[in-house]
């Protein structure tokens, strides 16, 4: 046990460590992070005639939800980018909005309809089927950008991925998560979610906005980053090898 829990806290101060240098060098991630962040409200402004009308809804939630899809897409290519070569550049950002479009779409609608079929369910079972949901295809993001699958192969890997190393995900990115929640949180404080984008506000309230949105941003790309080598970490060698390089120092 005691080994365990040596190899696994080497694992997360290597993606840690390595994390905060690859965001370091590499801060225009922060610009995709930020991206998906505004896009609903960007989108929101844009499409707003648009939702006279159940047609003009439907056409604005599509146009809405293609938009997102865009935009995690593009984080999505800049943190494999990041993680693979150590270097992004400007071109890689506006590459990756299309990237991964398809598969985000794909596995949006799959989600979609899992939803959907356990909100008919109601009650406990409708909460536990998306509490499963969340847990066993949390590393679809990773499966996305560090490996090509179609929509039911990643589904499928992210059950099985989850299924065997469960124990060694899910502490680290709980962690990042509490992470992203203190920086909101923290903006909170500040004032900035009572500041709407359409309402000009006072001075102050509109930079409290925006150092929360940029702080968000920053934590969201460190989070991905993280995740993303955290995953390499688990997949790309045994528990005995990954114990003799941290016996070895590595």
């Amino acid at each position: 046990m005691g080994a365990w829990l040596r190899d696994t806290a080497g694992i997360y101060g290597r993606a840690l460590r390595l994390g905060v240098r690859l965001l370091v060098g590499n801060v225009i991630l922060v610009v995709p992070a930020l991206a998906l962040l505004i896009a609903p409200v960007v989108a929101g402004f844009v499409l707003a005639p648009l939702s006279v009308g159940s047609a003009g809804g439907l056409m604005r939630g599509m146009i809405t939800v293609l938009i997102q899809s865009a935009c995690f897409s593009a984080l999505l290519a800049c943190t494999g980018e990041v993680i693979r070569t150590r270097r992004l550049v400007l071109a890689d950002v506006r590459a990756g909005f299309v990237a991964y479009l398809g598969d985000v779409i794909n596995v949006r609608f799959v989600l979609w309809i899992i939803t959907f079929v356990s909100a008919t369910f109601g009650g406990l079972a409708s909460v536990l089927v998306l509490l499963a949901t969340l847990t066993f295809f949390n590393a679809v993001p990773e499966l996305i950008y560090l490996g090509r699958y179609g929509t039911a192969d990643l589904l499928t890997a992210s059950y099985r991925f989850i299924g065997e190393r469960w124990v060694e995900w899910f502490p680290l990115n709980a962690l990042l998560l509490w992470i992203l929640f203190v920086v909101m949180t923290a903006g909170s404080l500040a004032g900035a979610p009572a500041v709407a984008l359409t309402g000009g506000g006072a001075l102050g309230d509109g930079v409290a906005l925006v150092l929360t949105l940029l702080a968000t941003a920053v934590a969201l790309a460190f989070a991905m980053l993280v995740r993303g080598l955290l995953f390499l970490e688990l997949t790309e060698s045994s528990r005995r090898a990954r114990a003799f390089r941290q016996a070895s120092g590595e």
